[in-house]
């Protein structure tokens, strides 16, 4: 059998260079993203603290041991900052009830998992959502308008599941939009008075969060 041609034998030298590039820039924009990422929750730590109009650029830069060239490397403004503080608390909220809807099962099921991916998601993140809720008539409009047509979503994909259940003899309400909005609103606003070494873990928590939302739908036996 003849051998290989070396075109075939060998890997062009162009394929092995783009290959290194590619490797190359999923490590710095790795770095980046870890760098940016530290900077966000330093700063959400500071405005929670302290407040967004109380944190200055300074004080974010000394919390970090940093220079406001490195600052300023990642991030354009300190309203930069909030923006992404209060999209990021939504986004993950979204996507934790995308998720939920996606999944097979019941009615029961599904809005379970609706109510502890949400749930879940505003816990770990109960510093961006109190952020958000403290902050939000200092986000610019553009983000305003992007971070409620999230919340719309969000509230659509309740009601709908919520609407399922009364369909199929699951769920017994009167309205399926207001019991969305009491549902959310339970959720939600846990991150008012949740801690994270409290008395009950995170688990804990969103496991009594999602049995009293099924006690408020459910239909009676």
């Amino acid at each position: 059998m003849a051998p290989r041609s070396k075109a075939i034998q060998e890997t062009p030298p162009t394929s092995k260079k783009k290959k290194t590039q590619s490797v190359a820039e999923a490590l710095r924009d790795e770095v980046i993203n870890l760098k940016r990422d530290r900077i966000l929750r330093e700063a959400a730590a500071l405005f929670y603290e302290r407040g967004y109009l109380q944190t200055s650029v300074d004080v974010i830069v000394e919390r970090l041991d940093a220079t406001k060239p490195f600052f300023y490397y990642h991030f354009d403004s300190k309203a930069d900052l909030l923006v992404e503080i209060c999209v990021r608390a939504t986004a993950d909220a979204l996507n934790a009830t995308e998720q939920a809807v996606a999944q097979a099962g019941s009615a029961t099921e599904r809005f379970a998992g609706f109510v502890r991916g949400f749930t879940q998601s505003a816990l770990e993140n109960h510093f961006f959502v109190a952020i958000y809720f403290r902050e939000e008539f200092n986000l610019p409009d553009e983000a305003t308008v992007r971070i409620n047509a999230m919340r719309k979503t969000i509230d659509r994909r309740l009601r709908a599941l919520i609407a399922d259940g009364v369909t199929a003899g699951e769920f017994e309400v009167p309205d399926p939009g207001i019991a969305a909005l009491l549902v959310a609103g339970m959720s939600s606003y846990a991150f008012a008075w949740y801690r994270d070494k409290g008395r009950l873990d995170l688990d804990s928590v969103v496991g009594q969060i999602v049995e009293m939302a099924l006690k408020m739908v459910r239909k009676s036996a």
